[in-house]
């Protein structure tokens, strides 16, 4: 994927970043790991959702598992690792307009993540249940049934379901974590919930 508008790779300016950076603060930033390379160099090991991307330091070349190895990941890492403050979570969790700029992208967000997900898993709250124990999630107390998902070490997601019934029509809503934006935008965290949303319902639609 290239710029449009200046013919730049999205990897370039978050790259150059990190390739000044000190590896050691900032695997500490972002609560990850170091080891240490045959050829010399530092790979800094990212969980990411149910897989793991590695970046070594300094060539800023990025080795992905196989269950999270596409372009979206490995952007929203190169991201991550360059733009954390290191804030932990806070443990409260806000709706997506409530993130510093999101609401210019709120509508967007809702067509493209939220109602996806109340239409594909609206009269299914077991197979809601099935796919997110397949990335990982962890059960929450929101909704008639909500999952965690720790895109990164601190960026938590939390996706919550409300099942139609006779009154009401399906819903569902995304949360993070208030602290989020020190670690990512709200147009990268929008990208990364719509990468748990698409495996959600990809699981989902392989399953029927």
């Amino acid at each position: 994927m290239v710029d449009k508008k200046t013919g730049d790779s999205p990897f370039l300016k978050p790259a150059s970043v990190l390739k000044a950076s000190n590896p050691v603060n900032i695997a500490k930033k972002a609560a990850c790991a170091l080891t240490l390379e045959p050829d010399g160099q530092t790979a800094i090991n990212v969980p990411v959702l149910n897989g793991n991307v590695r970046v070594l330091h300094p060539s800023i070349e990025i080795q992905a598992s196989e269950e999270v190895n596409t372009f979206v990941l490995k952007l929203l890492t190169v991201l991550y690792l360059s733009t954390t403050n290191g804030a932990d979570p806070s443990g409260e969790w806000i709706p997506y307009r409530e993130l510093p700029g999101a609401r210019f992208y709120e509508p967007v967000f809702k067509r493209s993540v939220e109602i996806p997900l109340a239409t594909e898993f609206g009269s299914d709250i077991n197979g809601f249940n099935d796919a997110c124990a397949t990335l990982g999630g962890l059960r929450q107390e929101h909704g008639d049934i909500a999952y965690s998902f720790n895109l990164f070490p601190k960026v938590p997601l939390c996706f919550v379901l409300w099942v139609a019934d006779e009154e009401f029509p399906a819903n569902a809503q995304v949360l993070f974590d208030s602290n989020c934006y020190h670690h990512l935008n709200a147009f990268d965290l929008r990208m990364g919930a719509e990468e748990i949303s698409r495996r959600l319902i990809r699981f989902h639609s392989a399953e029927e």
